[in-house]
This record gives C-alpha cells, sequence and structure tokens, in this order.
C-alpha cells in the first residue's frame, strides 16, 4: 500500500518496525474476501477491500523499468525474474527454467534468447508429444532410411537452431534412451543423426522448462544426475500468481484484449474475486476467466461484472489445484463449499507462532515449508521469518526423499458486497487495485 494510505487510513496501524495492523469490527473493511470482525497483523499478499477501493499488501520494489519483453508486471517476485535473466541471458550456459504450469516459462526462454545477443533463431519443441525414436530424430535429425518411413534427411533442431537457442520443453518427460544421447551432445557439442556416422558440430545454446523439481526426479530414477549437471547450470524459478497478486491489475489490463475485452472496466466484486482467487492455473487461468467474463457481459459498453458463469469457472478451477489442500479462494458463498469442521485448531496469519510450536510444525511436516505456509494460510516468507527469528532449520526435520504429509484447510464462505465502481484496468490503483507497501513484508 502506497505510504499515505498508511498514514491516513484510519483502519491501519503501522508501527515502528515496519509491521501494519488492521482494525477489526468494521463491516467496511474486508481481507481476503470476508469481513474483518478482529484486529490482525497484515501479512503479504493480503487483499484489503475498503468500499470500492482493494489494495494488496506487498513489499516495495521502487520504480519498475518498463519493458516491451512479454514479462508483465512489477512486484518483486517478477523483478527477480527480470534480474535473474539479465544475470544468465549473455552468457552461452544452459539453463533450466522451472515453474507452475501457467507460469510463463516459455516467455522466460524467449526473453533469454532475445536479450543473449545470439544471431539464429529461437526454436521450441515439446519434448512430451514424441515417442522415443521420433523424439530423437526430431533432436537430432536423420539420414535417409534411418528407419522405417524416413524416404529423406531430416537436419533435426539442433542444426535448425544453429547460432540460437533451443527451448526442450516439459525437460521431464525426454525418455531415459534420450537423456543419454542428450547428454553427449551438450559435452561435445557435436550432434549424430539417428542412423548417420558422422559427428557434426552444432552452436545451440540450451534452454528447458519443466513443472517439475528435477532433483526429485534424479532421486526417484527418472532423470540423469549428469545430465541434471548439464542443463541445469543457471536456474529460473517462475513464481506462481498467488505469490504475486499485486501484479494482477497489470496482467488485467494486458490480457483483455487478447480476449476481446479491450479496455473493459471491471466491478469491485470482480477485482476482488480475481485478487483473492488460488489461480491454480496461474497466468493461463487468468486469461481464461477474463475470456468468460467477456463472453458473459456481451454489452461492450458496460463493465465486467461478477456473473454466474465467472463464479462457477472460479469454483472448477480451484478444484484444479495439483494441491488440494491449497488455501481456498474466492470466498463468496456462491463459490466455496461449505467448510468441514477441522479435526484440530487451524493456525491464522495474524498468530505469531513461538519456538515449540514452530519445532512441533516442522515435526509434522518434516520441514516442509511450503506445506506448513499453505496449512497456517500464510505465505512462505512470512514462516521463513519466524523459522529464522527462532533459529529453526527446517532442514533438520526432513526425511530423506520423504513427500510432505497433507496439511488440513478448511474453507469459509462470505458473499460480497454489492458494490459496483468504474474503474478500468489500468486504474485499478485507484478503485480497484493492487498496490505495495511502503513498510515491506508484513507479519
Amino acid at each position: 500500500m502506497p505510504s499515505d494510505v498508511l498514514t491516513r487510513a484510519p483502519w491501519l496501524l503501522p508501527d515502528a518496525q515496519g509491521r501494519v495492523t488492521l482494525r477489526g469490527g468494521s463491516a467496511a473493511v474486508r481481507v481476503n474476501g470476508a469481513p474483518s470482525h478482529v484486529a490482525r497483523e497484515l501479512v503479504e499478499g493480503d487483499v484489503v477491500r475498503v468500499g470500492d477501493a482493494l489494495f494488496v499488501y506487498a513489499a516495495p520494489t521502487g520504480a519498475a523499468e518498463v519493458r516491451a519483453d512479454g514479462l508483465v508486471g512489477s512486484s518483486a517476485a517478477i523483478l527477480a525474474v527480470r534480474h535473474s535473466i539479465d544475470t544468465v541471458a549473455p552468457r552461452r550456459h544452459a539453463v533450466v527454467v522451472t515453474g507452475e504450469t501457467g507460469t510463463g516459462k516459455e516467455v522466460v526462454a524467449r526473453v533469454i534468447h532475445e536479450r543473449s545477443g545470439r544471431t539464429g533463431p529461437f526454436v521450441a519443441v515439446n519434448c512430451s508429444t514424441f515417442t522415443d525414436e521420433l523424439l530423437a530424430s526430431e533432436l537430432f535429425g536423420h539420414v535417409r532410411g534411418a528407419f522405417t518411413g524416413a524416404v529423406s534427411e531430416n537436419m533435426g533442431l539442433f542444426r535448425a537452431a544453429r547460432g540460437g537457442t533451443l527451448l526442450l520443453d516439459e525437460l521431464a518427460d525426454i525418455p531415459m534412451s534420450v537423456q543419454a544421447a542428450l547428454l553427449r551432445v551438450l559435452e561435445t557439442r557435436t550432434v549424430r543423426p539417428v542412423g548417420g556416422a558422422k559427428d557434426l558440430e552444432v552452436d545451440v545454446r540450451v534452454v528447458a522448462t519443466t513443472n517439475c523439481e528435477l532433483v526429485d526426479l534424479v532421486h526417484a530414477g527418472r532423470f540423469r544426475a549428469d545430465l541434471y549437471a548439464r542443463l541445469a547450470q543457471w536456474t529460473v524459478r517462475t513464481p506462481p500468481l498467488v505469490s504475486r497478486r499485486e501484479d494482477i491489475p497489470e496482467l488485467t489490463a494486458h490480457l483483455l484484449p487478447l480476449v476481446e475485452g479491450g479496455t473493459r472496466r471491471l466491478t469491485p466484486d470482480l477485482c476482488e474475486a480475481l485478487l483473492v482467487h488460488e489461480w491454480p492455473l496461474n497466468v493461463r487461468g487468468l486469461s481464461n476467466i477474463l475470456s468468460i467474463a467477456v463472453i458473459s457481459c456481451p454489452d461492450d459498453q458496460s463493465p465486467l461484472t461478477l456473473t454466474s458463469e465467472v463464479v462457477d469457472a472460479l469454483r472448477r478451477t480451484r478444484s484444479m489445484a495439483v494441491d488440494a489442500t491449497a488455501t481456498p479462494g474466492f470466498v463468496d458463498a456462491r463459490v466455496a463449499r461449505p467448510p468441514e469442521p477441522p479435526s484440530e485448531p487451524v493456525w491464522t496469519p495474524q498468530r505469531v507462532l513461538d519456538r515449540v510450536q514452530l519445532e512441533e510444525l516442522m515435526s509434522r511436516f518434516e520441514g516442509h515449508v511450503a506445506a506448513a505456509s499453505r496449512h497456517l494460510h500464510m505465505t512462505r516468507p512470512t514462516l521463513y521469518r519466524m523459522l529464522t527469528a527462532y533459529s529453526v532449520n527446517p532442514a533438520e526435520y526432513r526425511r530423506a526423499r520423504g513427500p510432505a504429509p497433507p496439511p488440513e484447510a478448511p474453507a469459509s464462505s462470505r458473499a460480497p458486497d454489492d458494490g459496483r465502481c468504474d474503474a478500468a484496468p489500468g486504474d485499478f490503483g485507484n478503485n480497484c487495485a493492487a498496490s505495495t507497501s511502503e513498510h515491506g513484508e508484513g507479519g
């Protein structure tokens, strides 16, 4: 939130340490889609609604550099991605881009190529769409008669990308037989076509994308450790949309013209629904919801509203979450399912844990901070700060290759206000806006 909001708003109580407490008891103030009945300390990612104005409590990032590179946003998370790209782009090292589905991994790969200074083409291949033999032929090429149906020579994508960048999308799906050949290409910088007898030199920068943790696949015997070492010379991690909610207004303005929404405005209820949703499909999911909103509001002169079609779509996409225990998103009574009674008390974000509680928490979740933070309904940075303050090391509680136990995450439901505003996506900052905090991350 801007500093003037922090100093003038009677519903906020900043302290000397940079923490901000939200006063409770006002029906006009909502946090994360529900009225705030009790005072609570704000944590990073909290969505606060006051009347028709919306804010996202987030760390300050300073003046953001505007770049026409496809990376939309000015949050701390996206600025970290930009910095990582700028660090590695001019070099020839192989790069692995990891992140959840829909977080823009291929966009990052293209930006790396564009900033690399390489004059060759950017060539992409989805490794999950080929059989073993066909993938080897697609990557390395083949000579005529190499196998049934090889009626002509194929140069392969490594040679097609000469002087440029080759993107290996869905890296984790490369079969082990092809991994061995790929390792040899990376080590020798030569490629031998399928059925050929001669090695050919190639000058290609390899960037790979995956939504899996490659180290886990190495432990499981599904990915070669030596290939991992060759490919992961630098790793760029694309953040999930829920970790950069303050970018949602800017993303909305960017995506609306792509789904025939032009510069249409959004009502406060729809703004709030977008800001507090969990987005299991990330930016791709946001584009889908905006498409539904545009189609279900056919009057191009009227604002986009929270229609029943949008509500149903939010419910369906939330059920697609890879982690079924993720914190529920938009808590409109029309979207959220009735919560089941928890088997034990659920910690809430405003609660500060002491050393004993943190040790019990790490023991229960075997050191998995991400799972523990979802259970607490708080951000990982907030939980990490508590752990650091009490010198509790999560690594000491991890079992070798043990999975994180599934945390419980009961939902709550609350109907939104019926207020409306005429804020355009680009005007989110005034009426339906996400802003950054001068006081850094809360909690």
